[in-house]
């Protein structure tokens, strides 16, 4: 059997320096949609290295966005935290 299509990686093109971080776009892309707003991600890892909210809370607000439910709320704290990148 062959298959009948196939599927390339063409990378990322343009202009890439207009990009959210890699810690940014680690937790926006969580979302098959991409709903997760990258400003809001940053502002709650601002707030949660401040010690001004818990990871988890931070987590959750931010799962809240996500219509297809896959986000991982749990992966989003601790990136935040910036335990994982």
């Amino acid at each position: 059997m062959t298959p009948h299509t196939i599927n390339y990686a063409a990378g990322v093109w343009g202009q890439k320096d207009l990009l959210p971080s890699e810690e940014t776009l680690a937790v926006t892309t969580m979302c098959g949609h991409h709903m997760v707003p990258p400003g809001l991600v940053e502002l709650l890892r601002e707030e949660v290295r401040a010690g001004r909210r818990k990871p988890e809370d931070a987590g959750r607000e931010l799962a809240t966005f996500c219509p297809c439910g896959i986000f991982n709320p749990v992966r989003a704290a601790r990136i935040l935290e910036g335990e994982v990148q």
